[in-house]
C-alpha cells in the first residue's frame, strides 16, 4: 500500500512512525513524505526512520516541487493531507482576532475557522488538482483545518475525488467515558451524531448498562466538563469542543488571560523538535514528540490506514463526507461512525435518531458551514459575511461584517 503525506515536514510527523513502528504484523507500506522545507523535512525524516526500527514500511521523501510531488502521487492509494497553509501565524491570527469581538478563537471552529479556510484555500484547491491529476484512484484523507470546511469544499470542486475527514476526537472521548465508568471498551454500543470536532454520543449502552445515566449520577459530572446538568439537557454526552457552545464565556475568559496564543506555543515547541531530530536518539524525538500531544496518529490515521491496507475494521472510524446512516439532517456534511468491511467503508447505522436538542443545533452549525463553503470555494466577500451571520455565535449582522473586514484585510495585507 502506497501512502503520500502532504506536509510531510510538519514537526508531529514522526509521530506517524512512531505508532507504525510499535504495531505488530504491519503490512508491507511505503510511505512517501512530501514537504515545503527541506531544512526541516530532513530531520523529519531520520527522526522517523529512527522510530521505525525495523518494520516493513519503505519511507521515502520529496519536495513541493511540479516534479518532485508528481512522482510521490503516482500510484498512491491514500494521500494524507496536513498541509497548514499560513504556517503558525497565520493560525495565531485564526485564533486570536475574534476575541476583540468577544467569540472564541480556534483554528477550526467559528470564525477563526472560516479564516483559515478564506486563506488557505486558493493554494489548497491547486493542490487537491494536483492530486486529481497524479492518483485520481486514490482516497484523499483530509486533515487539515478546518476540516469539514475543507472536505465540503473539495468535494464541491473535485466531485470525482474520494476526499473525507477523518477526527480522533469522537473516539477518544468514548474511551474516556468508558474508563471513567469503568467499562470494558469493547461492550460499548453507541449512537453518534455530529459535525467535524461538534459531537454527541446521544446512547451509549454496555450490556444492560445505560451510561449516559450513569455518568449523570457519577460524581465526576459535579466537577468536570460536560455536566451532569448539560448532559440531560442536551441529551447527549458531548464533545469537548462543545464548551466553545455551551460555555463561551468561560472559554472566551480562559483565552483572554492566556500570555501566548496556541499557535506560538506550538511553533517554540517545533524548533526544538527539529534541532533533536537532527541528532536525537530515539528516547529524546520521543521525548520531544510528546511536549505535542498527537492522538489522531495513534486513534485514527494509523489504525485507519492499516483497515485499509487489511480491508476490514473491528471498530468504527469517525469519518466527515456523505455517509448517510439515517439522520435526519445534512447527511453531506455530518461527521459518522463509518468501519471498512471488505474493503468498503460502510457507515454504523444509529438505533434511533438524535434528540431535538442535537437536531436543532447540528443544523444550524450545518447550514453555516454550507454557506462557508459556498463562500470560501466562490471567494465572494458577500458570501463569506452571509456565512458569519449564519453562525451561531454571531448574534448581530455588524459583527458579521466586521469579521468579514478582519479576514479580508488579513490577505489584503499578507499581499501588500
Amino acid at each position: 500500500m502506497n501512502v503520500v503525506v502532504l506536509g510531510g515536514s510538519s514537526a508531529s510527523t514522526p509521530a506517524l512512525f512512531r505508532c507504525l513502528g510499535a504495531r505488530s504484523g504491519l503490512p508491507p507500506l511505503e510511505v512517501r513524505l512530501v514537504g515545503r522545507s527541506r531544512e526541516h523535512l530532513e530531520p523529519v525524516v531520520r527522526a522517523s526512520r529512527t522510530l521505525l526500527g525495523d518494520a516493513p514500511v519503505v519511507l521515502r521523501s520529496f519536495m513541493f516541487t511540479p516534479f518532485e510531488l508528481a512522482s510521490a502521487l503516482s500510484g498512491a492509494d491514500l494521500v494524507v493531507v496536513q498541509v497548514r497553509f499560513g504556517g503558525y501565524e497565520g493560525r495565531h491570527f485564526d485564533e486570536t482576532f475574534p476575541l476583540q469581538f468577544g467569540l472564541c478563537g480556534d483554528e477550526g471552529l467559528g470564525p477563526g475557522g472560516l479564516a483559515a479556510a478564506w486563506r488557505a484555500w486558493p493554494a489548497m484547491r491547486n493542490l487537491l488538482a494536483e492530486v486529481e491529476s497524479g492518483c485520481p484512484e486514490a482516497l484523499v484523507l483530509m486533515m487539515a483545518a478546518p476540516l469539514g470546511i475543507f472536505v465540503g469544499s473539495g468535494r464541491q470542486t473535485f466531485p470525482n475525488l474520494g476526499m473525507i475527514g477523518i477526527c480522533e476526537l469522537p473516539w477518544t472521548t468514548l474511551q474516556q467515558l468508558a474508563a471513567l465508568l469503568e467499562v470494558d471498551f469493547a461492550d460499548v454500543d453507541f449512537d453518534y451524531a455530529g459535525l467535524n470536532h461538534l459531537g454527541w454520543f446521544y446512547r451509549i449502552n454496555a450490556g444492560t448498562r445505560n451510561l449516559l445515566a450513569e455518568y449523570r449520577d457519577h460524581a465526576a459530572s459535579r466537577c468536570i466538563w460536560p455536566s451532569a446538568e448539560l448532559v440531560a439537557a442536551c441529551g447527549g454526552f458531548p464533545t469537548k469542543y462543545l464548551r466553545l457552545h455551551y460555555d463561551p464565556q468561560q472559554v472566551l475568559d480562559e483565552q483572554r488571560r492566556q500570555q501566548n496564543s496556541r499557535a506560538r506555543a506550538l511553533k517554540e515547541i517545533a524548533l526544538d523538535s527539529y534541532r533533536t531530530f537532527e541528532s536525537g536518539n530515539s528516547s529524546a524525538i520521543v521525548t520531544a514528540l510528546e511536549r505535542r500531544p498527537t492522538p489522531w496518529y495513534e486513534h485514527a490515521v494509523v489504525p485507519f490506514l492499516l483497515a485499509l491496507a487489511e480491508s476490514s475494521s473491528r471498530a468504527p472510524f469517525f469519518l466527515t463526507g456523505s455517509y448517510d446512516a439515517g439522520r435526519t439532517f445534512a447527511a453531506d456534511l455530518c461527521e459518522a461512525p463509518v468501519v471498512v468491511a471488505q474493503g468498503r467503508l460502510c457507515a454504523k447505522r444509529c438505533s434511533e435518531p438524535p434528540p431535538p436538542h442535537i437536531v436543532k443545533v447540528l443544523r444550524s452549525f450545518a447550514a453555516y458551514e454550507r454557506q462557508a463553503v459556498s463562500a470560501v470555494v466562490s471567494g465572494n466577500a458577500d458570501g463569506l459575511r452571509e456565512a458569519l451571520a449564519m453562525h451561531p455565535w454571531v448574534d448581530k449582522p455588524e459583527i458579521a461584517a466586521a469579521l468579514t473586514r478582519e479576514i479580508t484585510g488579513q490577505l489584503r495585507g499578507a499581499a501588500a
